[in-house]
């Protein structure tokens, strides 16, 4: 069976751990399928060169008619039998099946583009629900929006998790501390938090709220590190508005980097309205990082007994768990067990096999139906 994998969504966002974490899953896992990777010349994946695949450059822009045309007439050049999309982005002219993960589904539930943007979004995703033989889910909680929202058949959805990359562990490097004191002027104690272009659905609002009622609670002197672009923290003018914080923002920071804040952090604070998965958690808990999160979309489901759970807006029982990390060593180290027992559960290894019991199923449907 050949399968062809669109691998120019390669990027720092989810999708981007996703196709970077699942590829090389792929590799090692599939014994009778040939992998044929499609990529982006100009970013292309790390380590591709040295797993049994074959990597073909696409050169058309993505979003344009050159690569509708590019990738349909590459999938019959290399005789596709699947063709996998990772983002809601898929080739319409390939005759082969399609199977395209769908990683949340935010833009049906909040505005966070303009409204012409959004529409078009939106309709990409239809689109793709309708093109696709077969959607793999990033979560149980995605996959009911998949069905829902989309109108896909529950027969055609599978929920697959994700795991975190190699980066994330909780074996602690010589020289950690001086190195992030150094980097970003970070010095434990310290809890973190996460920020992004759409912070307004990551609650960051509320995560700041709550670090600043437990610096109030306990008296404690710590830090509060903010990673991630700067925009939610500009608009809410959080270094006037909360002036107890001790605020510390690093902006983009690389994952061996993030890794090492998680590795010393008293708490990785997630308080979202809404995540299709929410892979930093995840990543936290792999470090032994004690999670509080709220309960917004996936993330129940993905903390589960690992993390300490409240509501999205539930500021003071957010605090208190952050109180509860600064104050009591002893609680402190019961969440980092917990966290890492729960990272366990999440493996490239197993997501790649998963994923490839699905390609069999679809090309099995797909050849009894004599190629419909």
């Amino acid at each position: 069976m050949r399968v062809g994998f669109d691998a120019r969504w390669y990027n720092h966002s989810g999708v981007g751990a996703y196709v970077g974490g699942l590829l090389p899953g792929l590799a090692a896992v599939s014994r009778d399928i040939d992998l044929v990777v499609y990529a982006d010349p100009g970013n292309p994946v790390p380590g591709l060169d040295r797993l049994p695949l074959t990597v073909i450059p696409v050169h058309a822009a993505k979003y344009s008619l050159g690569e509708q045309i590019e990738l349909s007439r590459r999938a019959r050049a290399d005789k596709l039998d699947i063709f996998h999309s990772p983002f809601f982005a898929v080739p319409i002219g390939t005759s082969c099946p399609i199977v395209v993960t769908v990683h949340d589904l935010i833009p049906f539930l909040f505005r966070i583009y303009p409204w012409p943007k959004q529409a078009m979004i939106k309709m990409a995703y239809r689109m793709a629900a309708l093109r696709a033989r077969h959607v793999i889910a990033d979560s149980e909680n995605t996959a009911r929006d998949v069905q829902c929202i989309l109108g896909v058949p529950i027969e055609r959805i599978t929920a697959i998790h994700l795991a975190p990359g190699e980066s994330f562990n909780h074996t602690q490097g010589h020289g950690d501390l001086e190195s992030l004191e150094e980097k970003y002027a970070v010095r434990p104690p310290y809890v973190v938090l996460a920020s992004a272009r759409n912070w307004r659905t990551k609650n960051l609002e509320t995560g700041l709220e709550a670090v600043s009622r437990a610096h109030h609670t306990t008296g404690a002197a710590f830090q509060t590190v903010v990673y991630g672009p700067p925009d939610g923290i500009n608009v809410l003018h959080a270094e006037d508005r909360w002036s107890n914080l001790n605020l510390r923002q690093t902006g983009y920071i690389p994952a061996g980097d993030l890794a090492m804040l998680f590795r010393h952090a008293r708490a990785f604070l997630m308080p979202s309205l809404y995540e299709g998965f929410g892979l930093p958690i995840v990543e936290a808990m792999a470090c032994g990082c004690p999670v509080i999160t709220s309960n917004g979309g996936s993330l129940q489901e993905i903390a589960g007994d690992g993390a300490q759970v409240f509501a999205p807006f539930d500021a003071q029982g957010m605090a208190a768990g952050i109180a509860g990390m600064i104050k009591n060593q002893e609680n402190f180290e019961h969440w980092r067990a917990a966290a890492l027992r729960r990272a366990a559960d999440f493996t490239w290894e197993q997501a790649a096999q998963q994923t490839i019991s699905i390609y069999h199923r679809i090309h099995d449907q797909f050849s009894s139906a004599g190629g419909a």
